[in-house]
């Protein structure tokens, strides 16, 4: 019964902070709400996309999306243009926000708390936080909670798969790239990876730079954290707008998989290229779909 009255409650602060986060409104009409909550300190937020005809009798995936550096949740939400798939493949979609990095732009902590961090948000925390609150005002399925971002938050993403991985099934990171911080990841259980990255970012370079690995060592990382198999299948393939090279180390603890789209000729952008008519999103969506917290579904 006190479960019950958490879930209302809930409910109701969803509701009551709308779209724009101002009281008494409703929600937006395409199915967006917004949570606002205290966390260590700070006011935080996230929009919440609930997929059309949801059935609150069924639990829900998660699919964490989280905008890049100076980005704001609203803006990301109308550029990777995710909706769909979350109706078409019923699972919810959380755009969290990020904090102000000196006051000024928003951004994500993907690392430990150190000296050289230039950030002390708690922000691993505000997004178990985030999911202990959704966990109160939706039924959702915390054996299939998937993360994703552009930049700053592919970086989260991978910081999210390292230090939250008992409540992560499986992350993505689109133009972004893992920080040097191997010598401190240590995930709880064998997890799936999958990063998608341009050439010619000029932002986050393919080949890596200071204190970020490259996408071909990031991806060994992962093969090898996971156990999976030496040699990737590497397959190249012409998309509708690039030529790509994916890599897939297969055969890891768990059945789980390490891979990347290496996109010729990509900038720093959400990409969006299609294969056998499935985009970026669609390509995303159905890699984390074959996982849950324990590996192969």
């Amino acid at each position: 019964m006190f479960m019950r009255f958490l879930r209302l409650l809930f409910c109701f602060v969803l509701v009551a902070c709308g779209g724009n986060g101002g009281g008494g409104n409703p929600p937006l009409p395409d199915n967006t709400t917004t949570v606002i909550f205290e966390h260590d300190g700070l006011q935080r937020s996230a929009l919440i996309y609930t997929p059309k005809g949801y059935d609150s009798s069924f639990a829900l995936p998660v699919v964490l999306n989280f905008h890049g550096f100076g980005g704001l949740a609203q803006d990301h939400k109308t550029t990777v243009a995710m909706d769909n798939v979350a109706d078409s493949a019923q699972f919810l979609l959380v755009f969290p926000q990020g904090s102000l990095l000196d006051g000024d732009s928003p951004h994500w902590n993907n690392a430990l708390p150190s000296p050289d961090n230039k950030s002390d948000a708690d922000d691993l925390g505000f997004v178990s936080a985030l999911l202990a609150h959704l966990d109160t005002a939706f039924l959702i399925d915390r054996e299939r909670v998937y993360a994703c971002g552009y930049s700053n938050g592919g970086m989260m993403s991978y910081a999210l798969a390292c230090y939250l991985s008992n409540e992560i099934a499986a992350v993505a990171s689109m133009s972004g790239c893992f920080s040097d911080t191997s010598s401190t990841c240590q995930p709880s259980h064998p997890l799936a990876t999958l990063s998608i990255h341009g050439t010619n970012d000029g932002v986050l370079p393919y080949e890596g730079g200071d204190d970020i690995l490259s996408q071909q060592i990031t991806l060994q990382y992962w093969a090898q954290v996971n156990n999976c198999n030496e040699t990737p299948q590497i397959t190249s393939i012409q998309s509708s707008s690039y030529p790509l090279e994916h890599y897939s180390y297969s055969g890891g603890d768990s059945s789980v998989v390490a891979e990347l789209y290496k996109v010729i000729g990509g900038d720093h952008y959400w990409l969006n290229f299609s294969i056998d008519q499935k985009n970026t999103n669609w390509i995303m969506w159905e890699f984390f779909d074959q996982f849950d917290i324990y590996g192969k579904r």
